[in-house]
């Protein structure tokens, strides 16, 4: 770059001058720049739009797969009696449970010992353990504490028995052996050893015994998978109380109501890309953009159009409770509410129907949610429009910065002859005032001699 005028013999600012030119010349380039601001500005107004669609399409897949439909919760009157959950094979019904007496695990203690659980024993021998068809051999050596016998026990894989120290009075420790599973006895033998291994009372193993529908049974574990098909019982205490298995109508409702927010807030975001304010004459980033347009009249038609094929069932969302609104009061702007009864009664009189308008049907009818998405996917998809909008919004991008990069090269050779020729005119006017000033010293010595 030149170096700014460094004398002036006209008087003028020639730097200013120079600069405002220049100013004047780079018009272009600031136009270019506008330009480009408003393609970023674009690109990220669709990029939003895109991680919109992509939010909608995740909440749209839990309706699209049947379990949504078949999955069964239960309820318990008393849930401090038993805690149940069930499967989608579950059968709903209500059930009545007693729970006569809870499953318990064996424990085995040790007598009590004076010395730290640290401290060895001082004596050696072999521990036989056996429990659930396993046994093991625990050999204890003379310098073994309290704390090294129980975490060799509980180092033996496969033993399902764990192993502590208590200190069951101040100073005096003892070894107890408790079954991991519950309704199974402890056998042991104590080979050499004086640990003094005795039941403790009132810990026998015993088996859970409780009611259903009055037909008794009994398990060996108070988490019971087999006696109601497909439903899975907590026994937690004992008294009687009601298990009842229906269909998930709580989660299948909160799923479509999850779906109707995102939509909305799909249909927020566009708005605010497609308005125009009439007063300040402002449009929004993509006002009029026909893609944006092509993109929110399928949504629309989509949703709201009719599935001729679903027969007997229905065939409108508005007969399930979606809707735009009450009549009267519908959302202008095609925002999308659920009235929750009406959805209920939908799926108490028909659920099938509900998930072939939805989804998709065992015959492979396509609902209104299946049809959506495919739509949804041509935008989004790997060669979808956004995409190719994108790509092409990127290019222009880079077409502009070549441009700006050309016209910045040119501004600056025009700066440096910008110069130039201003600096060449203050010399010539320099050299011109030098002869000027010759001149009027020769004139004058002429008069003077």
């Amino acid at each position: 770059m030149s170096s700014p005028i460094s004398f002036n013999v006209t008087g003028l600012d020639t730097e200013t001058l120079i600069q405002e030119l220049m100013r004047l010349e780079r018009q272009p380039v600031v136009a270019l720049e506008a330009k480009q601001k408003a393609i970023s500005e674009k690109k990220t107004a669709w990029n939003a739009l895109k991680s919109k669609i992509e939010s909608l399409m995740a909440k749209m897949r839990p309706l699209l797969e049947q379990e949504v439909y078949t999955a069964k919760a239960t309820k318990t009157g008393d849930a401090a009696v038993v805690a149940a959950t069930a499967t989608r094979t579950a059968v709903p019904e209500t059930y009545e449970v007693e729970i006569v007496s809870l499953a318990r695990a064996h424990t085995v203690q040790s007598r009590s010992f004076a010395q730290s659980p640290d401290e060895a024993l001082g004596f050696t021998g072999t521990l036989v353990l056996s429990i659930g068809g396993v046994t093991e051999e625990i050999v204890v050596a003379e310098n073994d504490s309290l704390h090294s016998i129980a975490a060799r026990i509980n180092g033996t894989e496969g033993l399902g028995i764990k192993a502590s120290v208590l200190e069951t009075v101040p100073s005096e420790y003892t070894l107890v052996l408790t079954g991991t599973d519950t309704g199974q006895t402890i056998t042991f033998e104590e080979q050499d050893l004086n640990l003094g291994l005795a039941t403790v009372e009132g810990q026998e193993p015993s088996k859970a015994v409780f009611k259903i529908n009055g037909i008794m049974f009994q398990r060996d574990a108070n988490e019971v998978t087999d006696a109601i098909p497909g439903v899975t019982l907590n026994l937690l205490k004992t008294g009687v109380t009601s298990v009842t298995v229906d269909y998930d109508d709580d989660a299948l409702v909160k799923a479509l109501r999850d779906l109707i927010n995102e939509y909305n807030s799909l249909l927020d975001l566009a708005a605010k890309y497609n308005s125009y304010d009439s007063e300040t004459r402002t449009a929004g980033l993509l006002f009029g953009d026909p893609l944006l347009q092509r993109l929110l009249s399928q949504v629309r038609d989509i949703t709201f159009r009719e599935v001729e094929d679903n027969l007997p069932g229905f065939r409108f969302v508005g007969q399930i409770g979606i809707s735009t609104g009450a009549i009267g009061a519908y959302s202008r702007d095609g925002k999308l509410s659920l009235d929750e009864s009406k959805l209920r009664e939908a799926l108490a009189a028909d659920r099938d129907g509900v998930a072939s308008l939805l989804g998709k049907d065992e015959a492979g009818s396509q609902g209104v949610l299946t049809k959506l998405k495919q739509a949804l996917e041509m935008y989004i998809g790997h060669d979808g429009l956004l995409p190719l909008r994108q790509n092409r919004l990127e290019a222009q991008d880079k077409d502009i910065s070549r441009q700006i990069e050309n016209l910045e090269r040119r501004l600056q050779i025009r700066l440096v002859n910008l110069r130039k020729q201003f600096t060449a005119l203050e010399s010539l006017l320099l050299q011109m005032n030098t002869q000027g000033l010759f001149i009027t010293q020769q004139i004058q010595s002429l008069f003077m001699s």
